[in-house]
C-alpha cells in the first residue's frame, strides 16, 4: 500500500496541476503562482515572509514568483513602514480578474475530485490529508521556517 500513496499523491498533484496550468494560461501565469494572487487578493498588505509560513516552500522560489507577478502587474510592491527591511504586497486590477477565474477554477477541480465521495469521507480525507501534510513537512529542511498554520484553505 505505502508504495501505491506515492504513486497516487504523485498522479492526483501532477494532473491538477495540468487542469490549472491550461486554465491559467490565457492569464499568463501558472499552477506555481496562482496561490500567491489567492493570499494577496484576501490579505492586501501581506508581507512576502509570510509565504514561507503559508506555503513551506524554499524563499528563493517565492522571490522568483513574486518578482514575476510584480513584473506582469498582477501585484503591487510597497516598502513596509514598520520594518523597511520587508515590502506589502497588494492587489491590482488584474489580480480581480485572475482572482475570480482562479477561484472558480479550484471550485470545479474540487468538485471533481471529491465526486463520489459522501460528506463524512470528504471530511475525513481532507483530514487525513493534512495530517499527511504535516508528517511530510518534517522532511523539509526549511519547515522550521514555517509555522502551524493551513496551508492553503
Amino acid at each position: 500500500m505505502n508504495d501505491n500513496l506515492i504513486k497516487w499523491l504523485s498522479i492526483t498533484d501532477r494532473r491538477t496541476k495540468m487542469y490549472m496550468d491550461r486554465i491559467l494560461e490565457p492569464l499568463g501565469i501558472n499552477s506555481s503562482q496562482h496561490m500567491y494572487l489567492i493570499k494577496i487578493w484576501e490579505n492586501p498588505g501581506i508581507t512576502q515572509d509570510c509565504f514561507l509560513k503559508l506555503f513551506h516552500i524554499h524563499p528563493s522560489n517565492i522571490t522568483r514568483s513574486i518578482a514575476f507577478l510584480e513584473k506582469n502587474g498582477f501585484l503591487i510592491k510597497k516598502h513596509n513602514e514598520k520594518d523597511k527591511r520587508t515590502c506589502r504586497l497588494y492587489p491590482t486590477d488584474k489580480t480581480e480578474q485572475a482572482y475570480t477565474i482562479i477561484h472558480q477554477a479550484i471550485q470545479k477541480l474540487n468538485h471533481q475530485l471529491l465526486t463520489g465521495f459522501t460528506k463524512e469521507e470528504q471530511e475525513s480525507f481532507l483530514t487525513l490529508l493534512q495530517r499527511a501534510q504535516w508528517n511530510a513537512l518534517s522532511l523539509n529542511e526549511f519547515n522550521t521556517q514555517g509555522g502551524n498554520e493551513n496551508t492553503y484553505e
